[in-house]
């Protein structure tokens, strides 16, 4: 083509907003380690416009999560913390071993993006599960997080859907930490040693793979009783919860301990078959006395929750109106 103006026009590509847009990449690039996968060679390298992983034998798990924005805005830091460890805990409660994350963030302006990302490099270091790409936006109106994990799952999936009447009620949980309020987050992971954090993790996939336990949900933002209900609802059954055998950790009430998110906690159902094994495989784990694995009641073919403590008991959800709306395996 004849008669292009070269100066001009390579003046207006320069400025286009797209182009400068990407230059919020280096924020990222700057955090996390460019080559995750090294066996894989430089088409592993971070950058290029999808994240080469290793294969891998299994089914493959894929789970998200979005960050709550008053997280995001009061402790940007644990906001990009928590954003990789819920995703990592709900690929173990499938009984699955994590392969990488990926995150999107949206901020106004790079100084509010660093505490994110620092958040995001500190977790993913500790669980040695590399952050392999993204999004990141540093001029977005608003401030905003998601997180996702890709995990592969080489034994039975531990799907909540295998819940069966009969089945016992198992607590796995972390009792050493600290409660962080207001939002009730029993911090069991920010000081904790990366050996045993990566070896907790891996806990409920040997389960799985064992054939220990068939079924399990991770405790999420709405607590025990709140996965609980979750639970049966997938399960299409019911759950009595025996309070007086929950035991909060010292100076814990057990209102914030049945209402928090525990860092490290699952529940799980286990015929009674299965509770000495178990028992063995928790106990083996004998350096951390701090993990606590306890049954907390027992699944029932009446539906709804309820909690039984002194002699009385209260249903907290009927089975009658749903949560979240995926229930059981249809019938036929």
């Amino acid at each position: 083509m004849s008669g292009i103006d070269l100066a001009p026009l390579a003046a207006r590509l320069r400025a286009l907003a797209g182009l400068h847009g990407k230059t919020a990449i280096q924020r990222p690039a700057a955090h996390f380690p460019h080559q995750p996968f090294a066996a894989l060679g430089p088409a592993a390298l971070l950058g290029d416009d999808a994240a080469l992983l290793p294969a891998c034998s299994g089914r493959l798990l894929l789970a998200s999560e979005g960050m709550d924005p008053g997280l995001l805005a009061k402790d940007p830091w644990f906001a990009g913390w928590c954003g990789v460890l819920v995703n990592l805990s709900d690929i173990a409660a499938m009984g699955g071993r994590p392969l990488a994350l990926v995150n999107s963030l949206w901020c106004r302006g790079a100084e509010r993006a660093e505490p994110v990302l620092a958040g995001l490099q500190a977790a993913a270091a500790r669980f040695a599960v590399p952050v392999v790409g993204g999004h990141t936006n540093l001029n977005s109106p608003y401030d905003a997080l998601a997180v996702a994990v890709l995990g592969s799952a080489a034994g039975a999936v531990l799907s909540a859907r295998f819940a069966r009447p009969g089945d016992r009620c198992f607590l796995l949980v972390n009792g050493a930490g600290r409660m962080r309020h207001p939002d009730r987050f029993w911090d069991a992971a920010t000081q904790a040693a990366p050996e045993l954090l990566r070896r907790q993790l891996a806990l409920p996939a040997q389960l799985a793979e064992n054939g220990v336990v068939h079924a399990a949900k991770d405790i999420s933002m709405g607590g025990l009783v709140g996965t609980a209900v979750m639970f049966c609802e997938s399960a299409g059954c019911g759950l009595t919860l025996e309070l007086e055998a929950i035991t909060p950790p010292a100076g814990v009430p057990l209102d914030d301990w049945l209402a928090c998110f525990p860092s490290f906690g699952f529940l799980l159902a286990v015929t009674p078959q299965q509770e000495p094994a178990l028992r063995a495989a928790v106990a083996a784990e004998g350096s951390e006395p701090a993990l606590i694995c306890q049954p907390i009641g027992h699944f029932t073919a009446e539906p709804g929750v309820r909690l039984r403590a002194g002699g009385g008991e209260e249903t907290v959800w009927s089975g009658a109106e749903a949560l979240t709306g995926f229930g059981p395996v249809p019938s036929g």
